[in-house]
């Protein structure tokens, strides 16, 4: 057999054992029988819900700031003198009540030279008592009247209303009403030397001593009062379509103890660009028994209530969704709730729109979407 002859056979040779062992290899996996496939459960996620009853809620903003005594006046000297040693000394810390010398200056100078004043004005009027008597015969006892009213060490009483022109001529050409107007300054003057208490407080700064040379426009100190206060603070720009001029606030310190009581006074018009809040002047008094615990320049946190919102409830806003929507459960089933938020503070929301009997999801649930198969457990009213 040639060499041509014995390469063809080898081939034919290679393709049949090619072929026979395909066909017992099919033949093989044919026998072999498929895997079952088992598809996985439902899976029922337990939840924990809340079932919404809808009242009247009252929005609570909270709010901090700084105490600021309402009354508060720096003192001035008005004229010269010595501070007087007399009565309650001027210094920090003492408590004055209205209408209580606060300082005095020695005035024994000015009050001699009115006295003087008084009497020289008492000579002019006695002397003319005599030219009233022939002129006007019918006033005599007035003007008679009027001189035994006057004493030298008080102020003097008001000059009587003259009942004719000429009556009035004759008192003004006399130089009555000029000498009784000069002296009536010198009496304001006077008073001057005494500064009194305008309302209850205590000097929070003393720039004199007793017994120093006090000269007219120097600063003296100051006087702060102890009855009402302010507290400036700032709010979110988003909380000022609820909070309202007159508004309730309270004042508490750092045992969460209510110490001062009052209401929005006013309520800035322009918003802080940076921050995006806007001022807020609460005006409030001590509450009882907590008077002692008041004091000027001290920080107080609290809140705002501001007027009740009807028919809404509080959800946290982690429940809320950027869309407004809220997760509830119907037949076992998530499904979403669009709300309308009313008022937003920082942890939680007042909404409305979802009607009583509702059952909210009172905790996220990761991977949650509309549909899943869920467990309600107990559920507690809202």
């Amino acid at each position: 057999m040639s060499l041509l002859a014995q390469k063809v056979l080898r081939f034919l040779a290679g393709i049949l054992i090619l072929l026979v062992g395909g066909f017992i290899m099919k033949g093989l996996i044919g026998m072999k029988q498929s895997p079952s496939v088992t598809l996985p459960e439902t899976q029922v996620r337990p939840v924990r819900t809340t079932v919404v009853l809808n009242t009247d809620v009252t929005p609570k903003v909270q709010v901090e700031g700084r105490v600021d005594a309402w009354n508060r006046i720096d003192l001035f000297a008005e004229v010269n003198g010595v501070l007087s040693l007399m009565g309650e000394e001027f210094r920090e810390g003492t408590y004055f009540k209205k209408g209580e010398i606060i300082l005095s200056l020695d005035d024994s100078e000015s009050r001699f030279n009115l006295k003087s004043a008084r009497s020289q004005f008492l000579q002019l009027v006695t002397g003319m008592l005599a030219s009233i008597k022939v002129d006007f015969p019918e006033r005599i006892e007035v003007w008679e009247y009027y001189v035994e009213s006057i004493d030298v060490t008080k102020p003097l009483p008001s000059i009587p209303n003259a009942e004719t022109k000429r009556e009035e001529y004759f008192v003004i050409n006399r130089g009555v009403q000029a000498s009784f107007h000069t002296i009536k300054a010198s009496e304001e003057r006077v008073d001057k030397f005494t500064i009194r208490a305008p309302f209850d407080g205590f000097v929070a700064q003393a720039l004199v001593k007793p017994g120093s040379l006090v000269r007219a426009g120097q600063p003296l100190g100051l006087f702060v009062g102890t009855s009402v206060y302010e507290i400036k603070t700032a709010v979110h720009s988003r909380y000022l379509k609820t909070i309202k001029v007159g508004d309730k606030v309270f004042f508490n310190d750092e045992n969460d103890v209510i110490i001062a009581e009052g209401k929005v006074d006013r309520i800035a018009g322009n918003v802080n660009v940076s921050t995006q809040s806007a001022t807020i002047f609460c005006k409030v008094s001590a509450s009882p028994n907590m008077k002692d615990q008041m004091r000027d320049g001290r920080y107080l946190s609290g809140f705002i209530e501001s007027a009740q919102i009807k028919n809404a409830f509080i959800v946290p806003s982690k429940l809320i969704d950027t869309e407004g929507n809220v997760y509830i459960v119907k037949s076992n089933k998530l499904d979403k709730l669009n709300v309308v938020q009313e008022f937003r503070s920082t942890n939680t929301s007042i909404v409305s729109g979802v009607p009583d009997g509702t059952i909210l999801l009172s905790d996220p649930v990761s991977g949650a979407y509309i549909g899943m198969a869920v467990s309600v457990g107990e559920s507690r009213e809202q």
